[in-house]
């Protein structure tokens, strides 16, 4: 039997998977069906503002609400990691280490510290800057994944 993942995917890879006319809208997909048989989420809770926000704002509130149960489903309650006051002064430190922006280092940070791969779709901007630091976790865009 093989051993499941964690995975923390940064909210564009949800958003694509939604929204079937984004850039890689097809993978997203694919590698969201592959949860939780191959990957099991574990996630910043902003995970749901920004995916839910963005729905509700570029489709419509009904989607987002689908999208709510979704994510509900497939993250279990002990593998989302709320964004606490404490939880955001321990990340923002990888800002600079990274060089990435304040959101992404909270993605950062679940997937560092669940020792869980870490996948977006901000390849220059979030990826390729932590790939350059040799993280301790594998990080990939969505184009890379080799499973």
């Amino acid at each position: 039997m093989k051993a499941k993942r964690l995975v923390t995917l940064d909210a564009n890879v949800l958003i694509a998977a939604i929204k079937s006319d984004e850039l890689y809208s097809q993978e997203c997909l694919d590698l969201i069906r592959r949860v939780p048989d191959d990957f099991v989420l574990t996630e910043p809770s902003i995970i749901y503002q920004e995916v839910c926000g963005t729905i509700a704002r570029r489709v419509d509130l009904h989607l987002a609400k689908k999208t709510e149960k979704m994510l509900n489903k497939m993250i279990h309650p002990a593998l989302l990691v709320e964004c606490t006051k404490a939880f955001c002064l321990s990340a923002y430190k990888l800002c600079k280490d990274y060089e990435i922006y304040s959101i992404d280092a909270l993605y950062l940070k679940v997937a560092l510290d669940k020792d869980a791969i870490l996948i977006s779709l901000d390849k220059e901007d979030f990826i390729d800057k932590v790939k350059a630091k040799n993280p301790p976790i594998e990080v990939y865009h969505i184009t890379e994944i080799p499973y």
